[in-house]
């Protein structure tokens, strides 16, 4: 049985999203931004925090992630993983850009967003996954 990369692929994508969660609620719980409304500030602290950074870190490999297997699913011209891919893409587009805007506001509604998106990408993958089987 030929191994499908775009299957590979997405399990890893789909792996990495549940590294991604636990960090994301690691730096949630335990890691307290210091209570200042200047943005610098709060960015070079977030670029000390190693689960901060980590999931700052993560949060991009899976947009290029997404990118690569988008861009395959394009050129096998499946259907199927356009769409799954094309849904996963955006919301880890949307997350990324949800994340870049907590850190300097700390607004919890960014952080809402990184958790509904995150799942949405989950959902996406995994109904990506489920139809490639059939």
């Amino acid at each position: 049985m030929k191994k499908d990369p775009m299957r590979i692929q997405a399990h890893i994508i789909l792996g990495t999203l549940i590294l991604q969660y636990l960090l994301g609620m690691f730096a949630n719980m335990f890691v307290n931004f210091p209570n200042t409304k200047n943005e610098t500030a709060l960015w070079e602290f977030a670029k000390v925090q190693p689960s901060v950074m980590t999931h700052i870190i993560l949060g991009a490999l899976l947009v290029i992630g997404g990118i690569v297997l988008l861009i395959r699913a394009i050129r096998k011209k499946d259907k199927q993983w356009i769409l799954a891919s094309s849904v996963g893409l955006l919301s880890l587009l949307i997350a990324s850009i949800a994340g870049a805007r907590f850190i300097p506001t700390q607004q919890d509604g960014y952080s809402f967003v990184m958790a509904v998106t995150f799942l949405l990408a989950v959902f996406s993958y995994g109904w990506g996954l489920y139809k490639a089987k059939r």
